[in-house]
C-alpha cells in the first residue's frame, strides 16, 4: 500500500535502487570502448573518409584545417571539428600508436563525453522533486541520492545495449562526435534548472559544436527545441544566452576561414551551404518505409522504454525530466523525416534523447514486460553468440562442412590461426555472459537495473567476442591494403612515381591508397603536370566509364576488394 503526493509512477524501493558495483560498470565500459579499436585499416567508406580528412590535416597546412580535404578533394559537407580533434590526436600519439590508431582514439574522447554528459543529465533530472518515485506509507523508497544514481546508471546502460550504433561509434566519423555533443546539451540543459548561466554556456556551445561537426540542420532543430523548453521553464535570459553563444561560436569557423583564405574560403562555403539545403528534403513512401524499417531495430532496446516513458509520466510531460529528452528526440526525429536519405548517420542522432526517457520509462515498467526484456537479453545473445562459436571452430576445423565453406568463401585467401591472447579473451567474456546468466536466473535481484545491465552485456558481449574471433579474417575482407600495394607498384614501374590524377575516385579511396600505398593525389588545378592516373568504375553506373579527359594509355587494371562491381584502372599519360 502506498500513497502518492505527487503524481509519479515510479514505485522504487531502496532495495530496487541498491548501488551497482562501480567494477561492473567500468568493465563494460572498458570491453565496448577498446574492442575493435587496435588491429585493424581504416574501411571503406566512412571510416577511410574520416581518417583521410584527419590525416590530410595532420600531415598538411593550416589551409587544410580551416578548408577540408582529403588530399585536394575539397569535402565540403558536414564540418570539421571531429577532424580537427582526430588530426591532433594523430599529431600526438602516431609515433606511437601510428596514424590510423590515433585517429580512431577519438571515439575514445566521444564515448567518454557522451557517457559522462548523459550519466550527470540523468542524475540532475531524476533527482528534481517532479520526477521523484511514490513515497511508501511506512517508508523505504529510494531516497533522492540514490535514486538518481540508479537512473544514471541505468542510462550509461542503456547507452551500450543500444543494438545499431556500436559499429559507428567506432568509426573515425562525424556521428560519434555528434552522440556526444546531443548529450552534451542534454546536460548542458539539466543545468541551466539550477545554475542559468553556466548551464546555457555549456549548452550554447555543445550546440555549436554541433553544427561544427554534422552541419546546420541537426544545430538549427536543436536549438529550437532547447529554446523551447527553457522558455517553457520560464528561463528567458538563459535561451537568449543558448542562442548567442550557439551561433557566435558557431560561425567562427566560416569567419576565420574567409578572412584568412577569401578567394579559396568563399566556393567552399557555398558548396557547405548548398550540401546543407541538400540534405533536406520531402520524406516519401520509400524514404518513410526506410525509416520504419531500420529504426526499431536499431534504436532496440530504448524505443519501448521511452515510449512507455511517455505514457506512463503523460501527466507529467511538462515536467524537466519528460519536457527535455522528449521535445529533442521530437526535433531529432523531425530532421530524420526531412532528410533526403535518412540513413544510419541521422538514426544516431536520436539515441541520446531516448537514452534519457528509456532510463525514466524502466523505473515504471510492469514486472511482466521487464522480465520479458531480461529474457529476450539473454536468449538472443546467447543464440548469437552459439553462431560465432560455431563458424570460428568451422574456420579452423572444417567441421561442419557447409560453416566452413561460407567462412572461406566470405574470407577468401585468408589463413586461419589460433591467436591465444584473443581466443581467451572470447572465453573470458563468455565465461562472464554465463556467470551473468546464472546469477540472474538463480538469485532473481530486485534492482532495478539488473535490465538495463542484461541487456548491456550482451551486446559488450557480443561485441567483445566478434572482435576476439574474427577482427583479423574481417579486417583482411575489407581492406584495400593489397590491392593499394598492387596499384602503387603498376604506378611506380610505369613512371618512376610522381604525382596521380584521381578520377572519380572517392574520398575514402584517396585515403586507403595514399595511405596503403603511397601515392600522391594532387588537387584538380595541378592534375595536368601529372603523368599517371587511377580510374574507380563501377559496373552499374555508365557515368564513370570515361578515362580521364586528354590522351591516355591503360596499362592496369583490376578489381576492387569489396565490392566486386567496383573496377580499378591505372592510366598513363601519352600526350
Amino acid at each position: 500500500m502506498s500513497y502518492a503526493a505527487r503524481p509519479s509512477p515510479a514505485r522504487v524501493s531502496a532495495a530496487a535502487a541498491a548501488r551497482m558495483p562501480r567494477w561492473i560498470l567500468w568493465t563494460l565500459l572498458a570491453a565496448y570502448a577498446f574492442a575493435g579499436l587496435f588491429g585493424r585499416d581504416p574501411w571503406y567508406q566512412d571510416d577511410a573518409a574520416g581518417f583521410g580528412l584527419m590525416w590530410t590535416m595532420a600531415s598538411g597546412s593550416w589551409a587544410d584545417w580551416l578548408l577540408p580535404n582529403v588530399f585536394g578533394a575539397v569535402i565540403a559537407e558536414e564540418g570539421p571539428l571531429p577532424f580537427w580533434v582526430g588530426a591532433a590526436f594523430v599529431h600526438l600519439f602516431e609515433p606511437l600508436l601510428g596514424a590510423a590508431v590515433a585517429a580512431r582514439l577519438t571515439t575514445l574522447l566521444w564515448l567518454i563525453l557522451a557517457t559522462a554528459s548523459l550519466w550527470y543529465a540523468t542524475y540532475r533530472l531524476a533527482r528534481r522533486e517532479e520526477a521523484q518515485p511514490v513515497a511508501f506509507v511506512f517508508g523505504g523508497e529510494a531516497g533522492p541520492r540514490d535514486y538518481g544514481r540508479m537512473l544514471a546508471d541505468m542510462a550509461v546502460l542503456l547507452l551500450l545495449a543500444t543494438v545499431g550504433i556500436a559499429p559507428k561509434l567506432h568509426e573515425t566519423t562525424a556521428e560519434s562526435a555528434a552522440v556526444a555533443w546531443i548529450a552534451l546539451t542534454l546536460y548542458g540543459v539539466a543545468r541551466v534548472l539550477d545554475n542559468a548561466g553556466g548551464g546555457a554556456l555549456l549548452t550554447g556551445c555543445a550546440i555549436a559544436a554541433l553544427a561544427l561537426s554534422r552541419g546546420l540542420a541537426p544545430a538549427v532543430l536543436l536549438l529550437v527545441a532547447v529554446t523551447a523548453v527553457a522558455l517553457g521553464q520560464r528561463r528567458w535570459r538563459s535561451a537568449a544566452i543558448i542562442a548567442t553563444v550557439a551561433i557566435g561560436v558557431a560561425a567562427l569557423w566560416p569567419l576565420l576561414a574567409l578572412t584568412l583564405l577569401p578567394q579559396r574560403a568563399a566556393p567552399y562555403f557555398s558548396a557547405w551551404l548548398l550540401w546543407n539545403t541538400q540534405t533536406l528534403s520531402v520524406p516519401g513512401l520509400a524514404e518513410l518505409t526506410r525509416i520504419a524499417r531500420n529504426l526499431p531495430w536499431y534504436t532496440w532496446p530504448l524505443w519501448p522504454l521511452a515510449l512507455w516513458a511517455l505514457y506512463s509520466w503523460r501527466h507529467a510531460l511538462h515536467a524537466p525530466h519528460m519536457a527535455l529528452p522528449a521535445t529533442i528526440a521530437a526535433a531529432l526525429l523531425l530532421r530524420l523525416l526531412l532528410a533526403n536519405a535518412p540513413g544510419e548517420e541521422k538514426l544516431i542522432l536520436l539515441v541520446p534523447p531516448l537514452v534519457v526517457l528509456a532510463a525514466f520509462g524502466a523505473t515504471s515498467l510492469p514486472r511482466g514486460a521487464a522480465n520479458a526484456l531480461d529474457w529476450f537479453a539473454i536468449a538472443g545473445a546467447s543464440f548469437v553468440a552459439l553462431a560465432l562459436w560455431s563458424y570460428y571452430v568451422a574456420a579452423h576445423t572444417g567441421v561442419p562442412p557447409k560453416m566452413a565453406h561460407s567462412v572461406v568463401r566470405l574470407t577468401p585467401n585468408f589463413r586461419y590461426e589460433v591467436v591465444a591472447p584473443l581466443l581467451g579473451l572470447a572465453l573470458s567474456a563468455t565465461a562472464a555472459w554465463i556467470a551473468l546468466v546464472v546469477w540472474r536466473v538463480q538469485t532473481r535481484p530486485p534492482m532495478l537495473w539488473r535490465g538495463p545491465l542484461l541487456n548491456a552485456a550482451a551486446v559488450v558481449f557480443l561485441w567483445t567476442i566478434a572482435n576476439a574471433l574474427f577482427l583479423g579474417p574481417l579486417n583482411h575482407a575489407r581492406s584495400y591494403a593489397n590491392t593499394a600495394r598492387l596499384v602503387a607498384e603498376q604506378l611506380t614501374g610505369a613512371a618512376n612515381g610522381g604525382c596521380v590524377v584521381a578520377h572519380h575516385l572517392l574520398p575514402a579511396d584517396r585515403a586507403l591508397f595514399a595511405w596503403h600505398g603511397g601515392l600522391r593525389f594532387v588537387a584538380p588545378e595541378h592534375e595536368e603536370a601529372c603523368p599517371l592516373a587511377l580510374h574507380r568504375d563501377r559496373k552499374r553506373s555508365p557515368l564513370d566509364d570515361a578515362p580521364p579527359p586528354g590522351r591516355w594509355e591503360l596499362i592496369w587494371e583490376g578489381p576492387g576488394p569489396i565490392r566486386r562491381d567496383e573496377t580499378y584502372r591505372v592510366y598513363r599519360r601519352t600526350g
